[in-house]
């Protein structure tokens, strides 16, 4: 059978049922320049990300510079994922367009800028303004890195750039933490002095984009419009899709929560006052998550329970160790809830990547991971809401009993076609 498909030149006649899709323009994958290509933006995929978690740990000190307070240290955490869901909304579908390395520069450059506000900042308003940008910058990258990785790798590879691209994703936020808690514990400037090694990191990662192949030829003069979220035409493809971004966002939720309530816990409830120990504590989460994923057998990444059933879990014992006010049932929570984490994400990036269209595989990953911010931004600001008026025990619970009513949520279905 023919169908019609538009180009940017006309519209061309192709066969539905050729392997080949002469639009999808992608160099072949095996070449040596293509082969150095994906793993220079792997790399710089989990330097974006690392960036993203510096400030994490050092909110404590921030805090008593500034004068601001638990809720205000919830509106800086939460608008990185602001900027994030902006630039999914907006921006990042841009490159299936433009093309991939444009987007990509321009968010390495966005990264470089916020670093150099994180710098600057003595006030609340600069450290909004840098977060902010940061989240922008995050969002651009992981929507265009992903699909660029599925391009350079080939159609054949989706289980490798599933694994390699969330090895970035959660290696890069572990990392974040542990390396900003290292340098603010022992370094001359705690909360610069890991900003100025951060930038000069990003001029050699500018340099590996600019290097890479571009993996969409037939490009266009970007329309910037504020995007609805893609899903796939199929009704199956389009459940299966939200099963997994459902699981998703339950586990990012997870890792809001973690993140934003574990350096203010560490401090005022169990008095670990060493920023190192803070930064690790918050790294093993997405850690163990990134272990998960390359560890995890196969057979697991095509069942939707595991996942679930290890987030559920990690909630449960997290919240057991809040209350009782026990680092080591805190820490075990930790483990299990990475784990579902780790689990959720790798699957949930394998199916998107199986799913989407050749021809807009950054608009579906731009869905899948407003997926994921929207589960990291909406418990953040709902825990900073929630304690202005009930205590922090009261409130996480409230917002653990939601997150396992999610997670559960996409496993009430029958089987799914197994991640291939």
């Amino acid at each position: 059978m023919k169908v019609l498909v538009a180009a940017s030149k006309g519209r061309t006649m192709i066969d539905d049922t050729a392997s080949d899709v002469r639009l999808q323009a992608v160099p072949p994958a095996g070449g040596r320049r293509t082969r150095a290509g994906f793993w220079l933006i792997a790399a710089v995929y989990t330097l974006v990300m690392l960036g993203g978690t510096l400030p994490v740990p050092l909110y404590a000190l921030w805090a008593p510079e500034m004068g601001f307070g638990p809720f205000t240290t919830t509106l800086v955490f939460a608008v990185y994922a602001l900027g994030t869901v902006l630039a999914l909304t907006v921006f990042a579908s841009l490159s299936d367009r433009a093309g991939r390395r444009p987007l990509l520069a321009a968010a390495v450059l966005a990264a470089a800028t916020s670093t150099a506000l994180f710098l600057l900042a003595d006030d609340v308003g600069t450290l909004l303004a840098a977060r902010f940008l940061c989240g922008l910058g995050t969002g651009v990258f992981t929507a265009t890195a992903t699909a660029a990785l599925g391009e350079l790798a080939g159609a054949g590879h989706v289980r490798r750039v599933s694994t390699v691209s969330t090895a970035a994703n959660m290696g890069g936020l572990g990392l974040g933490t542990v390396v900003a808690g290292l340098f603010a514990q022992y370094g001359a400037d705690p909360t610069r002095l890991v900003f100025w090694v951060y930038l000069a990191s990003l001029v050699p990662a500018l340099l590996a984009v600019v290097v890479t192949p571009e993996t969409v030829t037939a490009r266009q003069l970007p329309a910037l419009s504020l995007r609805r979220p893609a899903f796939p035409d199929r009704r199956a493809a389009r459940t299966e899709f939200l099963r997994a971004a459902t699981a998703v966002l339950a586990a990012f939720a997870v890792s809001g929560l973690f993140s934003s309530l574990v350096p203010s816990f560490l401090r005022e409830q169990l008095h670990v006052h060493n920023v190192a120990a803070v930064g690790a504590e918050v790294g093993l989460l997405f850690i163990v998550a990134l272990i998960a994923q390359v560890a995890t057998p196969e057979r697991w990444l095509s069942r939707r329970w595991p996942a679930p059933a290890f987030l559920v879990a990690g909630v449960a014992v997290l919240e057991a160790g809040l209350w009782t006010r026990s680092l080591p049932t805190f820490a075990a929570g930790t483990l299990l809830a990475g784990t579902g984490i780790g689990l959720a994400f790798r699957r949930g990036v394998g199916i998107t990547q199986r799913l989407a269209d050749p021809r807009r595989r950054a608009d579906l990953l731009s869905t899948y991971f407003l997926f994921v911010y929207t589960g990291t931004i909406v418990p953040t600001l709902a825990l900073g809401l929630l304690d202005q008026t009930v205590n922090q025990d009261v409130a996480t619970l409230i917002l653990a009993v939601a997150v396992v009513a999610t997670a559960l949520a996409g496993t009430v279905s029958r089987p799914s076609t197994a991640v291939t």
